[in-house]
């Protein structure tokens, strides 16, 4: 029988649109004539539409033991209408909002002193003035509090309401001594049930799995495709699930984790190791963010302290001290999910927050992990190992074959090796069977979970394989030393210099010169780096070719939403990919056998499996390492992860106590009809409803457009051009000589389109500055026009024009772009060459779809020749590449 943990004291009942994932049973819903997402998912909603200007997503829930088949249609673009999820927080005890403090005041100040990280003396300092010293005559402070010991002692009554560190400590065996290692940590089960028990995270709750699909055409004859995104997507959830029995009476659901951990500097010479949770129920930028929902810490991972000097080791005292490692690794993680093992497999019971009761199997279902922790979790041999995969067994001298497929890992495979290993005889015996499955000779913590496969857990990553991996650390360093062969270097590094400038594109005036750490830096220079190098290579050159195969495939395994035919195109690039690989390692010599290529191998299996690569990401717990950073500084440097659990305990309590407030202050703004909205409209405009909006207007008033040509030598001939575009777009208007036009001049516009990527809605700022940050600005966008193909321009000038007719249109002079006859050196897959046009045109803002980089063949950025820039984001390789 599932245990019970019945922790919520009240029941909410949500009606959110997003409230999806209650059991149902398996159906297909046909769709009538629709452009869209076609979804299977199961919902406890009736059917709800939402308006939208094209195409629906219908999702269907489809659990095995469901008792009430509904559909949820989404229409794409859309978005969500509903009732809050946090209900009628008025109702909530409002005057309690920030327990255990006396008043508002208090923890307000406490927040101040916990974030800035004030210490005893400090926070006296700051009592001792707003109480008494900085008051005027007859000042009252709302602070009660009086003192740092008065403070630490409300703030240790606070942190009871949150879940709580707990010490342990386990033994293990090292050159035949039994060592004890303590530690704290987090209990998981603890942390799921105050996640299931929140009221505020209930309509983004994804209690099931789900299917679905993108389909259009008519109910006699749909088009659908399957896509995946979220893990619930993907086909594990979906078939751990169909293994859950029926209600008995609860319904049964999984809970997957995923655990994230690394080691990182806290200063230069000490290291931490976090261990992060977070909560798959939670959509990805819910649960990898830090507020509520997202990832919590679950304990620092002991430091295992080397008695000798690892260079004076023989290779048997080498694998004898990393198998000591990895038996604390176990260990140690076999304590903290204690509580969640038998509950996997017999489940829990916990009422949810919609007043339904659910019985939650717990699992670890995504590890994102770099490859030297993935060795330790999963007890594998490391990178240089014969056998170095922890998905699957390819030997080391086949890593490059990025295309086939290898015996994959499994529980009950590698269990059973192990079992046999200590059945050896002799130690020779033992250690060759384990080396032909790269393993080490040790009981993983996860073999008795259900649900939880650490070899399949395993995710690629995108930081270390690729960012940091493939391209930082292999064609990246084979790009300069090629470079450094040929003397080119400094053109590159000029050419890199000159590229246009983007926003959240790192723009590199020294590329060449400095020591780049970051992934963010290698991803954006990969973005850039081919027209700047092309042209400085022989011709045909295979390395170029390389690059571009691996831009392809980098942009693509990077995007959050992946239809079926997205999938099969990346299995494309793959093998394109291998190839130029190939041919690069027959010019230059380069090896591709490395532990990251092969994880291209699996890239498409994972996405199947367990989502879209976001999900798998270490990205989110990187950026936790700077918090480990701050926390450490803050102790005493003794006994420092036993302080780094507490003020982890602290800053939680603060950010819980906080939401709880400002949803108290929103309740109540609702309950008096308070309106404190802020209107953030860059510029307003006649019409609503335009897909732009102007901003940054140059100073002045309107213009006369005979004025405006008489003091801008570069608008030749512009007010006899303006009057004849506007007769020729807007005849209606009856535009005269002698009636006057006036206009207003501005420097950027804000183009809101839907992403090819996703379907959702995207915003581009287009500048057109003539020193913007000291910098020339005249950035370009993708035009829709009648003829077939993409087809750019460069604006010089966004102007809005007062007709006499009172009606206002929005118009750019722009420098079109038509294709060219030019040819690089080598011309690379998906290779666009277009021709800037000397004379400008007057260019309608109907007709701008979204931004787009165009940059210039030379060093000179008057150079009329220009590449066309796919790779800037996923939507302009989904639109002029694929």
């Amino acid at each position: 029988m599932p245990q019970f943990d019945p922790l919520v004291s009240s029941s909410i009942l949500l009606e959110s649109v997003l409230n999806l994932y209650s059991v149902f049973c398996r159906t297909s819903i046909s769709v009538t004539r629709t452009d869209g997402y076609r979804s299977s998912i199961r919902s406890s909603s009736p059917n709800i539409y939402w308006a939208s200007p094209s195409g629906r997503i219908l999702q269907d829930y489809t659990p095995p033991h469901s008792p009430n088949p509904n559909a949820l249609i989404i229409p794409l673009g859309s978005s969500p209408e509903g009732k809050s999820a946090r209900g009628n927080a008025r109702n909530d005890a409002l005057d309690t909002a920030w327990f255990p403090f006396r008043t508002r005041a208090d923890f307000e100040l406490t927040e101040i002193s916990v974030k800035g990280g004030l210490n005893s003396e400090l926070t006296n300092n700051l009592l001792k003035g707003v109480n008494k010293d900085w008051g005027a005559n007859g000042y009252k402070s709302h602070i009660t509090i009086q003192s740092a010991a008065e403070m630490q002692q409300t703030l240790a009554s606070a942190r009871k309401y949150g879940v709580r560190f707990k010490s342990a400590s386990i033994l293990a065996s090292y050159q035949g001594q039994k060592h004890e290692i303590k530690f704290e940590y987090r209990d998981p089960w603890e942390w799921i049930t105050t996640l299931l028990n929140d009221p505020t995270l209930a309509s983004t709750s994804m209690y099931h799995a789900v299917r679905k699909y993108y389909c259009e055409g008519s109910v006699a004859q749909t088009y659908q495709e399957r896509v995946v995104d979220e893990p619930n997507t993907a086909d594990t959830w979906w078939e751990f699930e169909s293994e859950l029995p029926e209600a008995d009476p609860y319904p049964h659901c999984l809970f997957p984790m995923h655990v994230w951990l690394d080691e990182g500097l806290v200063t230069k010479r000490i290291t931490m190791h976090p261990m992060v949770l977070r909560a798959l129920f939670q959509p990805g930028n819910i649960r990898n963010a830090s507020g509520n929902g997202g990832g919590v810490l679950f304990g620092y991972m002991p430091p295992i302290c080397d008695p000798s000097d690892p260079t004076n080791r023989n290779t048997p005292q080498t694998v004898e001290f990393a198998q000591f490692k990895m038996e604390v690794y176990q260990k140690v993680l076999a304590v903290v999910f204690t509580s969640c093992r038998s509950r996997s497999r017999n489940g829990a019971a916990v009422r949810c927050p919609d007043g339904v009761a659910r019985v939650f199997h717990p699992g670890v279902h995504i590890n994102s992990l770099d490859g030297k922790e993935a060795a330790y979790f999963n007890a594998c041999r490391a990178a240089l190992a014969n056998f170095p995969c922890p998905t699957c067994l390819v030997p080391h001298s086949d890593l490059h074959r990025i295309t086939s497929t290898f015996k994959l890992r499994t529980t009950a495979t590698m269990k059973a090796v192990v079992v046999k290993a200590l059945k050896k005889k002799t130690k020779s015996d033992k250690e060759d069977l384990l080396k032909s499955y790269g393993l080490h000779g040790i009981e993983h913590f996860l073999w008795d979970f259900r649900f939880s496969d650490p070899y399949a857990a395993y995710s690629y990553d995108t930081l270390h394989s690729d960012d940091l991996g493939k391209w930082g650390a292999h064609l990246w360093p084979l790009l300069l030393e090629k470079l450094e062969e040929l003397k080119a270097k400094g053109p590159f590094a000029e050419n890199m210099r000159r590229f246009p400038r983007w926003p959240d594109l790192k723009h590199f005036n020294q590329v060449t010169t400095v020591h780049f750490t970051d992934g963010q830096s290698f991803y954006d220079i990969l973005k850039c780096v081919l027209p700047c190098v092309v042209e400085l290579f022989p011709p045909n050159e295979p390395l170029v070719h390389c690059i571009r195969a691996y831009q392809r495939y980098r942009i693509m395994v990077g995007m959050n939403c992946m239809p079926d035919t997205r999938l099969q195109r990346l299995d494309v690039f793959v093998e394109d990919y291998e190839h130029w690989c190939s041919q690069v390692t027959a010019t230059h010599g380069k090896s591709f056998d490395f532990f990251k290529q092969h994880a291209a191998s699996h890239v498409v299996r994972d996405i199947r499996n367990k989502g879209t690569t976001n999900h798998g990401s270490t990205r989110p717990g990187e950026g936790f390492q700077q918090e480990a950073r701050e926390a450490y500084n803050r102790t005493n440097k003794k006994n420092v992860a036993h302080q780094m659990a507490r003020i982890d305990e602290t800053q939680e309590t603060i950010a819980r106590i906080r939401m709880k407030i400002d949803n108290y202050d929103k309740a109540r703004h609702q309950s008096e009809d308070i309106d404190d909205s802020i209107d953030e409209t860059p510029v307003a405009s006649q019409q609503d409803d335009t897909h732009w909006k102007f901003g940054a207007p140059i100073p002045g008033h309107l213009v006369n457009s005979h004025a405006l040509e008489e003091a801008n030598a570069a608008f030749h001939n512009f007010d006899f051009r303006l009057r004849e575009f506007i007769s020729d777009t807007f005849p209606e208007e009856g535009i005269k000589f002698e009636d006057t036009i006036m206009v207003r001049r501005f420097q950027c516009v804000y183009i809101t389109y839907q992403s090819r990527e996703d379907w959702r809605g995207a915003c581009d700022i287009i500048r057109c500055n003539p020193s913007f940050h000291d910098n020339v600005r005249y950035d370009c966008f993708l035009v829709n026009l009648t003829d077939p193909g993409l087809h750019f321009a460069q604006v010089r000038s966004l102007l809005r024009c007062h007709l006499p007719s009172g009606r206002q249109i929005d118009l750019s002079l722009v420098h079109m772009f038509a294709s060219s006859r030019w040819k690089p050196k080598t011309r690379w897959a998906g290779c666009q060459i277009r021709e800037k046009c000397k004379e400008y045109s007057f260019l309608s803002m109907e007709h701008v779809i979204c931004g787009a980089i165009l940059t210039p063949v030379s060093s000179s950025p008057d150079e009329p020749v220009h590449f066309v820039m796919d790779t800037m984001d996923p939507d302009m390789l989904l639109r002029a590449d694929v």
